[in-house]
C-alpha cells in the first residue's frame, strides 16, 4: 500500500479505492477481505462496520464506478460543439484510452461482473441490471437530442441504437481484455458512427 497517497483518506475511501483496484484485476471471486485489508492498511472492524459483507462491497464499488460511467458519459453529451456520433465515439474514446492507460486490465467494471456473478446472484443481478439501464437511459436521452438536431437516423428507435451501442461497447472489451489488442476498439468507434448517423436518403 502506497501510504503517502492514502495519507488522511477515511478508511471507507481506502477500501473503495484499493477495491475498485482489485475487482478489476482478479473479479469478485479471486478478490479476499483479508488481501483487500492487507493492501489498503485498514482493520478488519472497519471494513465490517462499513459495508458488512464482500458481496455488500463489491455492490458499493459498483455504485461507484457507475456514478464514474454516468459523469464521463454526461461531460461527454454536453459538448454541443460536436455530432451526436462524435459525442459518443469520444465517450467510448476515452474509456478505451483509460483501458490501455490501466495495462489492459480496467474494461468495463459492470462488464466484468455481469459475466463473473450476475448468473449465480440474484442481488447483482439486479444491481447491474438497474445499472445497464440508467446507462442505456443515458444513451436514449442523447440520441433523442441528436435526433431533433437531425444527425441521428429515424429509421431504429433510440431504444434499440441504445441497445446495440452498448453491446458494441461492451463487446469490444470483452474482445480486448482477451487479446490485449486495440483493433476491436478501433473498430467499434467507427460501427457506432455508422449504426447513429442518418441513412443516406432517409
Amino acid at each position: 500500500m502506497n501510504t503517502t497517497r492514502t495519507a488522511g483518506m477515511s478508511h471507507k475511501e481506502r477500501l473503495l479505492r484499493q477495491g475498485m483496484k482489485m475487482l478489476y484485476a482478479n473479479g469478485f471471486h479471486g478478490t479476499s477481505v483479508d488481501a483487500l485489508l492487507a493492501e489498503s492498511g485498514v482493520p478488519k472492524g472497519s471494513f465490517y462496520h462499513h459495508f458488512g459483507s464482500k458481496d455488500a462491497f463489491a455492490q458499493a464499488v459498483l455504485d461507484r464506478y457507475g456514478r464514474f460511467q454516468a459523469e464521463l458519459l454526461e461531460r461527454w453529451s454536453a459538448r454541443d460543439e460536436l455530432r451526436t456520433a462524435e459525442r459518443i465515439t469520444g465517450y467510448f474514446g476515452e474509456m478505451a484510452e483509460l483501458f490501455v492507460e490501466s495495462g489492459h486490465q480496467r474494461a468495463c467494471l459492470a462488464g466484468k461482473l455481469s459475466t463473473e456473478v450476475a448468473a449465480a446472484s440474484e442481488p447483482f443481478r439486479a444491481r447491474l441490471g438497474e445499472q445497464l439501464l440508467q446507462w442505456k437511459q443515458q444513451l436514449v436521452d442523447l440520441l433523442e437530442g441528436g435526433r431533433e438536431r437531425g444527425d441521428v437516423r429515424t429509421d431504429s428507435s433510440t431504444g434499440d441504437l441504445a441497445d446495440s451501442i452498448l453491446a458494441l461497447i461492451q463487446g469490444a472489451f470483452v474482445i480486448a481484455l482477451s487479446t490485449r489488442d486495440t483493433h476491436a476498439l478501433d473498430a467499434v468507434a467507427t460501427s457506432i458512427s455508422s449504426l447513429i448517423e442518418p441513412v443516406t436518403g432517409s
